[in-house]
């Protein structure tokens, strides 16, 4: 008998290729979902219409929201500053996932973006900059000038709340570390799973929810050998396969 695998579908970005707009998604987010058993599908930003959500939608068993180059936009969470990295198509696409994530149970994993439009979903808010708060020490931010391994490699730890999801796993484990913007205030409902050691909100989740987790590092990077990206996917695929009693 052939096994199911839960139709994924993971948001797209905006992306300019050879000069011309596109809409795209890293390898890495595909091949981790198939890795683990899923069937990954993409939603470009035209699946915001609402026709297209409807029928796309239904199909989808679980959704996954990507890291991105982009910000969310200021305007999302009530703040003033000028944000030149938008892409407004994607913010209006992941809301729209998210609210219905939340409304019908459909599981959800959120990296890095993905994290931070969960928190502002739930009225929460973002700093803008992480590196011009005071009391973040750890090396939260990629230094752009090494090459993309060791951008990625672990840089910091995140220590774990024994009450959430994760606490499954353990107290602590090293991640790594990619972002400029940074959850400010938590948003209603959601639970801080992970802080890294100077206090950065590093993971959350939705308390009433079948599995609704947000992750500030990239799980999708080491996907097949980190124990703790091994735990996050496999936790994923498994609750998206319920509902074809896998």
């Amino acid at each position: 008998m052939q096994t199911y695998r839960p139709i994924i579908a993971i948001v797209s970005c905006h992306k300019m290729v050879d000069g011309q707009p596109a809409q795209a998604v890293y390898q890495k987010y595909i091949d981790a979902v198939h890795f683990y058993g899923g069937n990954p599908i993409l939603l470009p930003n035209t699946a915001a219409e609402n026709e297209n959500f409807a029928a796309l939608i239904a199909i989808a068993d679980g959704i996954l929201l990507t890291g991105s180059y982009s910000n969310v936009a200021p305007a999302r969470y009530g703040a003033l500053h000028l944000e030149e990295k938008q892409d407004l198509g994607r913010d209006e696409l992941s809301f729209k996932l998210l609210a219905h994530a939340e409304k019908v149970g459909t599981p959800l994993l959120a990296v890095c973006r993905g994290l931070q439009e969960m928190n502002v979903h739930f009225n929460g808010t973002l700093h803008p900059d992480w590196r011009e708060v005071d009391g973040f020490y750890e090396p939260h931010l990629e230094d752009n000038t090494q090459p993309l391994e060791v951008q990625y490699q672990p840089v910091h730890d995140v220590i774990i709340q024994p009450e959430g999801r994760l606490a499954a796993f353990g107290e602590k484990w090293h991640v790594n570390s990619l972002h400029k913007q940074a959850i400010n205030t938590v948003g209603r409902g959601l639970f801080v799973e992970a802080r890294a050691p100077d206090g950065l909100v590093e993971a959350i989740s939705l308390i009433k929810h079948p599995f609704m987790i947000g992750v500030q590092w990239h799980p999708e990077l080491n996907y097949a050998q980190d124990n703790l990206s091994k735990f996050l996917f496999k936790e994923f695929i498994h609750y998206a396969s319920k509902k074809h009693g896998s």
